[in-house]
C-alpha cells in the first residue's frame, strides 16, 4: 500500500482583507444580538470512592432532532477548561453536545493528568469513567447512538486508541490527533478512523506514524483504493466489512491542527450517513 500523506496539508495561511465599513456594522450587530452558543456545565460523580468530572456544552435549544454526542479526551499534563478553551469544538459544532472529561494523575515524573493507555491499567479507572459517562448523558440528553464519537490527542490520543479496541460499540467513529500506536491490533470490527499527526512532530517519530498508518488500515480492511480526502488527507477505501480510514499530516508540531474541528466535524457526520445508507440498503 503506497503512502502519500506528506504530499498535502490543511494548514495553509489564510488572507486577510478590510471588510467595507457597512457590511462589518452589520457583522458586529449579529454577533452581539446571537444567542450563547452552548449551555455550559460540570458534571461530576465518584467511581470506586474516586471523584471524576468532565466539562460538557450542550446546545442552548435543541429543538426537536436527535443530538450528536462528541467526548473529545486532551493530552498529558492537561486540563478539561483549558483544552476546552484551546480546542474550541463546541463553538463549531453548535448543534452537538461536546464533554472534555478531566483526567487523574497518572506515572510520571513529576505526576501529571493523563488517562490509562492500555486494558486494566490503573483499574480501568478511564474504561469505567467514560462508561459512567455515557449513560449519564444519555439520560441528560437526546442523543443520537449514530452520532456518537470521541476524539483524543496526544495522551488522550492513546486513550483513544483504547477505546477503539474496548469500547468498539460505544462510539460511532473515533478521532486520533497526535498519538501513535505502530502495534495497533484488535480483533473487534473496524470502525471508522480519522488520524492527524503533526509534520513537525521530528523525524524520529517518521517511521512510527508511518506503521501506525499501517496498522490502522490492516484493522479497518483497507482495499488498496484511496483517493485525496478534501485538502488535506487520503483516505483508504474498505474493503466489504470494514470501514474507512482517513490520515494526514499538518503543518504544525504537537499541537491541535488548525481547522482540526471542520475535519472532525465532516469525518463524523459522512461516518453517520454512511452507517444511514447501509442500514436502508441503498448503494
Amino acid at each position: 500500500m503506497g503512502l502519500h500523506a506528506g504530499r498535502k496539508s490543511h494548514d495553509k495561511p489564510v488572507g486577510s482583507k478590510r471588510l467595507p465599513g457597512v457590511f462589518l456594522v452589520a457583522v458586529l450587530v449579529a454577533a452581539f444580538s446571537a444567542p450563547a452558543l452552548a449551555d455550559r456545565q460540570v458534571i461530576k460523580m465518584t467511581i470506586d470512592d474516586v471523584k471524576r468530572s468532565a466539562l460538557v456544552f450542550s446546545p442552548s435549544n435543541p429543538g426537536d432532532a436527535k443530538l450528536a454526542l462528541v467526548f473529545v479526551f486532551h493530552g498529558r499534563g492537561d486540563d478539561s477548561g483549558k483544552f476546552a478553551r484551546a480546542v474550541k469544538l463546541h463553538k463549531d459544532w453548535k448543534d452537538a453536545v461536546v464533554v472534555y472529561p478531566r483526567g487523574l494523575s497518572i506515572d510520571t515524573r513529576p505526576p501529571m493528568r493523563g488517562w490509562q493507555g492500555r486494558a486494566g491499567q490503573y483499574a480501568d479507572r478511564d474504561l469505567k469513567f467514560t462508561d459512567r459517562l455515557l449513560q449519564r448523558l444519555k439520560t441528560m440528553f437526546d442523543v443520537d447512538p449514530q452520532k456518537t464519537y470521541v476524539a483524543g490527542f496526544s495522551n488522550g490520543g492513546h486513550f483513544t486508541f483504547l477505546l477503539l479496541k474496548e469500547r468498539t460499540d460505544s462510539f460511532v467513529a473515533f478521532a486520533v490527533i497526535g498519538a501513535l500506536q505502530p502495534d495497533f491490533e484488535s480483533e473487534k470490527s473496524p470502525r471508522p478512523v480519522i488520524f492527524l499527526f503533526g509534520r513537525s512532530e521530528g523525524t524520529q517519530y517518521q517511521d512510527q506514524w508511518v506503521d501506525t498508518v499501517k496498522a490502522l488500515a490492516r484493522h479497518n480492511q483497507a482495499s488498496g483504493e484511496q483517493t485525496d480526502y478534501e485538502d488535506c488527507c487520503t483516505l483508504l477505501y474498505p474493503k466489504p466489512g470494514g470501514a474507512m480510514m482517513v490520515y494526514g499530516l499538518y503543518n504544525a508540531g504537537h499541537v491541535w491542527p488548525n481547522r482540526g474541528n471542520d475535519r472532525l466535524l465532516r469525518f463524523f457526520t459522512r461516518a453517520s450517513s454512511d452507517i444511514r445508507i447501509a442500514g436502508s440498503g441503498k448503494k
